[in-house]
């Protein structure tokens, strides 16, 4: 189970004062990194569909 929740956000290696900000930065960018590989995955299947 630990192994899936680092999927989820990225260890940095920057001081937090508080544990929380440590874990908000490092999920948020993992989140918006999932979103730009979805939307780049979005955008190639409906040009394939589009092209068909």
């Amino acid at each position: 189970m630990a192994e899936i929740a680092k999927d989820f956000y990225s260890e940095e290696h920057r001081k937090f004062k508080y544990r929380i900000g440590h874990m908000v930065a490092s999920s948020l960018s993992g989140f918006i990194a999932g979103i730009v590989v979805t939307l780049m995955v979005i955008f190639a299947l409906f040009d394939i569909t589009l092209k068909s």
